[in-house]
């Protein structure tokens, strides 16, 4: 039972943190101190699929490994990293036998593996980050094709019994950097459902654009912002009559960033524009990624008095719901007062120029969350099944209780906030939950 001690540390934890008027937040689970924990809804998903289990056969030496990832992962990959932009980069193909047997192969040197990195918090696993895509892989392992994930030092197999398809990790890695998703030889090869199926994106409503276009609004589910709630407002004014803004900062990565899925109902050129009100657009250097056929495109954008529709560029959109335009507050160099950075309004117009892209954006070097997916595995991970987990005889691990609530901290939160950190510490609370803003 929790402590009144406890219960007024929470309470003042809560009242010491408040988002900026007009602006809805959600509170994402905490990191906890245990394992990843699967939440009830989704293993009852997950006792729905099945997906039989194929291993990668005795190891062979270098002439039995698959050259590079299959069709399937590759193409699974590059939506995953669009679709979750908390990944920060997705690795794969490895010609390697398993660590610890080397008389079997891994199922990265057949392609058919990927390991998906998540930022560390602390040095331990970022379950908020990371459980959404793991949860997520096994709401749809069986429309996808996915046989096998580790995450967290826990396993769920598709292959397992109702259940009893989680249970815990014993290797040598933790995973508490990456998950390692592997796929079925029938996805692997795009011959299940998800890869000739319409892709909704995880968690949103997010319709397609018809094929003239249209317009996509901060108030939209197919916009999301993120990052510290203390350093985006809401504000009036703008395409629609509200908008979003942060200001610019020196850093070499982004602290609060914004992003437009984007889903067009037909493959085309589309000219893309963001809307610009003069009173909240005074970054000249404002950073931008248009990520388009798979493709990043990094550029550079001056807001200085901006006003209505800029353009970024003419590109071409597949349609394969990966697609999305970003918006991000860091600078290379200093930042003068107020630079302001507005999320609003995003204009895709079917067109038929062929033009790299418009005359006020410049191309750039990638940014921070938009990491290459690199193809090469770890050979150090231990990250297949350990001999005997295709077997049904394994009892799950007891694991602590879960801890809820928090809030957010910036780096201007006042004393007392700070001093009550120490005190949440003491309570056995790892840390506070991240908190993701979403405009109203």
């Amino acid at each position: 039972m929790e402590s009144p001690r406890a219960r007024l540390v929470f309470a003042l934890l809560l009242s010491a943190c408040t988002a900026p008027s007009g602006v809805d937040t959600l509170e994402q689970p905490l990191a906890r101190p245990g394992p990843w924990d699967i939440p009830a809804d989704t293993l009852a998903i997950g006792d729905t699929q099945h997906v039989d289990y194929t291993g990668a056969g005795p190891w062979r030496g270098p002439s039995g490994c698959g050259g590079s990832l299959l069709e399937g992962t590759a193409e699974l990959r590059d939506w995953l990293g669009g679709a979750f932009p908390q990944i920060t980069h997705i690795g794969g193909y490895s010609c390697r036998h398993i660590n610890g047997d080397s008389s079997t192969m891994s199922v990265h040197a057949t392609g058919r593996a990927m390991d998906i990195f998540i930022p560390l918090h602390g040095g331990e696993a970022d379950n908020d980050l990371g459980d959404p895509v793991a949860n997520w892989l096994i709401e749809n392992a069986e429309e996808i094709g996915i046989q096998y994930i580790i995450w967290d030092r826990w396993t769920w197999g598709a292959h397992r019994s109702s259940g009893s398809k989680e249970r815990s990790y014993g290797g040598a890695h933790p995973h508490h950097d990456h998950l390692h998703v592997e796929l079925s030889t029938e996805a692997a090869a795009t011959r299940t459902p998800w890869f000739s199926g319409p892709r909704t994106l995880p968690g949103r409503d997010c319709a397609a654009l018809p094929r003239d276009g249209g317009v996509l609004e901060e108030t939209s589910d197919c916009f999301a912002a993120y990052g510290p709630a203390a350093y985006w407002r809401s504000a009036a004014g703008g395409h629609g009559g509200s908008l979003l803004w942060t200001n610019a900062f020196e850093s070499d990565t982004p602290s609060n960033w914004a992003r437009w899925h984007v889903h067009v109902a037909e493959p085309g050129e589309y000219t893309v524009e963001i809307y610009a009100d003069p009173a909240f657009s005074a970054h000249r250097a404002a950073r931008y990624t248009v990520r388009h056929a798979s493709v990043d495109e990094p550029l550079q954008l001056d807001l200085g008095g901006a006003s209505g529709w800029i353009e970024l560029g003419v590109f071409h959109f597949t349609g394969d719901g990966a697609e999305h335009v970003s918006v991000y507050d860091h600078a290379d160099g200093p930042v003068p007062a107020d630079q302001r950075v507005p999320a609003d309004a995003l204009r895709l117009t079917r067109t038929t120029r062929r033009e790299a892209m418009g005359p006020l954006a410049t191309p750039v070097e990638p940014i921070f969350y938009e990491a290459p997916r690199i193809e090469g595995g770890d050979p150090r991970l231990d990250d297949d099944p350990p001999p005997g987990d295709h077997d049904h005889d394994h009892d799950h691990e007891g694991r602590p209780d879960t801890l809820r609530g928090g809030c957010s901290v910036s780096p201007s939160a006042p004393a007392s906030l700070w001093l009550l950190a120490p005190l949440a510490l003491l309570l056995g609370r790892r840390r506070l939950a991240r908190r993701v803003v979403r405009a109203p």
